[in-house]
């Protein structure tokens, strides 16, 4: 997924080709909802209506970005606090944003203040364009990524055999060499874990939260990387017939490695990608944007597309705890403040938190939904 300087170039690249699964190919001319068949599908085969895609009443749009009169979904937006919450932070940790910003945040400000009522965007001067989506029927590709907690120890014991490291002056290590001990004895191990696989997802996220036992989280940042192009272990467990296609999650990759312990390394040393960490004692998970990220109110985005600093409004898939699309979705108001390698196009990867379950949701999603930029 890119590796950023902080979180942005994070792994979504990971993620990302993890997600990568899920995405779809190249938008058909034509889509007839009443016959499944000339509908898109996703990478895995299946109908993206299983997962929020909408066609019935949408016609085929050629222009990434679209005028709109109204915004169609006349729900509430339902986290107007962490919004303006977010941002505050912009405000705060970044004068370029906020300066590009300034007349499109004020405005947003004024409506979200006034209770960010759909209907009344064209009473503070803001105009809504829709995204085209994967397929030009305005359906965008929804991933997500976390904060994860390892837990950890300052030295190895017990069962705490697993080091993360800093930046090495030499780097270019592969994987395999790296678990075969290539940086031992340099005084780079910033914390032993309890888990190989914890520790790869960790770069999957490209930064995290250690958990060292006494009760306090210390946060690691993104350092660097190896220089090794990066390999989707999802995309090879497919591959091997060990993971059906539509069955592939970072959920899925877990319960592999829990049954298959004695394979986890072998697995992850086909990934010669390798990404260290840094102390950061700020605690403070920020984006490519250096601006720290709110949950469900930053995403990281194509900046090709959609600009760091661009403000969202989402129409966030309803999914349950397996993953399954509720039928439902609902707006979230965003602002776009990370990238990531996989994340392409008309594809928003949604910050989703710290812990196991944001990391859970985080995960399952590969969902799909409309958004519209305010401008």
């Amino acid at each position: 997924m890119k590796f950023r300087q902080n979180l942005a170039v994070k792994i979504l690249s990971v993620m990302a080709a993890i997600s990568v699964l899920a995405s779809c190919g190249s938008a058909p001319s034509k889509v007839s909802s009443k016959n499944n068949s000339s509908l898109p599908r996703t990478a895995t085969g299946d109908d993206p209506q299983k997962f929020g895609a909408k066609y019935s009443g949408r016609t085929y749009q050629q222009a990434i970005l679209s005028p709109v009169a109204s915004v169609e979904n006349k729900g509430a937006v339902v986290n107007q606090g962490d919004f303006l919450t977010q941002l505050t932070n912009v405000r705060d940790y970044s004068n370029s944003l906020t300066n590009r910003f300034a007349a499109n945040y004020g405005k947003i400000t004024n409506w979200v203040l006034a209770g960010a009522n759909v209907n009344e965007l064209a009473q503070y001067g803001i105009n809504p364009q829709i995204m085209k989506g994967f397929d030009g029927y305005q359906n965008v590709l929804m991933t997500g990524y976390y904060s994860p907690v390892i837990h950890a120890r300052r030295t190895a014991q017990g069962q705490y055999q697993h080091p993360i490291y800093a930046m090495p002056s030499y780097k270019r290590y592969s994987r395999a060499e790296i678990y075969n001990g290539a940086l031992a004895g340099q005084g780079l191990e910033l914390a032993y874990s309890d888990s190989m696989m914890d520790n790869f997802l960790l770069g999957v996220q490209g930064s995290g939260y250690v958990d060292y036992g006494d009760g306090n989280l210390n946060y690691l940042a993104y350092a660097g990387q190896n220089g090794y192009k990066y390999q989707a272990v999802g995309r090879l467990l497919v591959e091997d017939g060990e993971i059906p296609k539509e069955k592939m999650s970072i959920q899925a990759i877990r319960e592999w490695g829990k049954a298959n312990p004695s394979r986890v390394r072998e697995l992850l040393e086909r990934n010669p990608s390798y990404v260290f960490f840094k102390n950061d004692p700020t605690g403070e998970v920020k984006g490519s944007a250096g601006v720290p990220l709110v949950p469900m109110a930053a995403v990281a985005s194509d900046r090709n597309v959609i600009p760091s600093g661009t403000v969202l409004l989402v129409e966030v898939p309803d999914i349950d705890n397996n993953g399954n699309w509720m039928g439902t979705h609902k707006l979230h108001l965003m602002v776009a403040l990370d990238v990531g390698g996989a994340v392409n196009g008309h594809h928003f990867d949604l910050y989703r938190g710290i812990g196991d379950q944001a990391g859970h949701i985080a995960g399952l999603s590969k969902h799909y939904g409309r958004v519209w930029v305010l401008q």
